[in-house]
């Protein structure tokens, strides 16, 4: 149970006493089988709920399917969308943007794609402690320290900004640029707003000039990827970039992204 999982690293990263974090699972079976039941079950949040179908270009949307399934699919899955069924004629759009199925591997296999390597280097110094703790035998799980990390599929990607597992990339626009234009350092802050404190073309944090002041003021927001672990190099070369140089134009970056608006 994946839960479990999350239970124990969370803990032990805030320095929980584990014989009390052992003792409280066992106590509360039930209340971790609901919420195990709950994450699994809850479906991800769909960005025209939040901006309507009509902010979607189905027109680029479309296009920006032909450039993921050359680009992006062979790591984060396929996605069958409701605008390539045999009645899409008939359908709404909020109908055509949907969509119908996930086609993602059911034993996931990690990638090494270029980005900071210090967390899956850093396992091979406490797997062996973490596999010889009496919890981890009784959750069944067992580390194995790897090279490169999981491409998750990207259903409701569209919230789940910053991006790369160490959050160092603010949004999508920034994803897809060549690493030396990727912003070194941005603010996260509260996302309260959706009009001032998201970008809706990027899809992710404001940077720039659109950062709202509010946010520079409190240097907690700030992210800083010059600091260790936390570089936002990766995920291009070989996959966006050829010999540094953008394999995409600004068009079909613009296309991708209005795609992955509706996963």
């Amino acid at each position: 149970n994946p839960i479990l999982t999350n239970f124990l690293w969370n803990e032990i990263g805030r320095g929980v006493d584990l014989k009390l974090l052992e003792k409280w699972m066992h106590a509360n079976k039930q209340k971790i089988a609901e919420l195990t039941a709950a994450v699994f079950a809850t479906p991800a949040p769909k960005y025209i709920d939040f901006f309507g179908a009509q902010s979607i270009d189905l027109v680029g949307a479309k296009r920006g399917e032909k450039v993921f399934n050359k680009t992006c699919r062979k790591c984060h899955g396929a996605y069958q969308k409701g605008w390539n069924l045999p009645e899409q004629d008939q359908l709404s759009l909020e109908e055509k943007l949907a969509t119908t199925k996930v086609l993602y591997p059911r034993k996931s296999k990690n990638k090494d794609v270029g980005t900071d390597p210090l967390r899956y280097q850093g396992m091979k110094y406490f797997a062996k402690d973490l596999n010889r703790l009496a919890i981890s035998k009784w959750m069944k799980t067992v580390v194995v320290p790897q090279v490169g990390y999981i491409p998750p599929p990207l259903v409701g990607i569209w919230a789940r900004f910053p991006y790369f597992h160490n959050n160092s990339v603010p949004n999508l626009c920034s994803l897809l640029e060549t690493e030396e234009k990727r912003p070194t350092k941005y603010w996260a802050g509260a996302s309260l707003d959706k009009q001032r404190d998201f970008d809706s073309d990027c899809v992710g944090y404001p940077t720039g000039e659109k950062t709202p002041d509010i946010w520079k003021k409190d240097a907690a927001y700030l992210y800083d990827t010059t600091r260790k672990g936390m570089s936002n190099f990766g995920h291009s070369n070989r996959i966006l970039t050829r010999e540094g140089r953008n394999v995409l134009s600004v068009d079909q970056k613009k296309d991708l992204i209005q795609y992955l608006k509706t996963l």
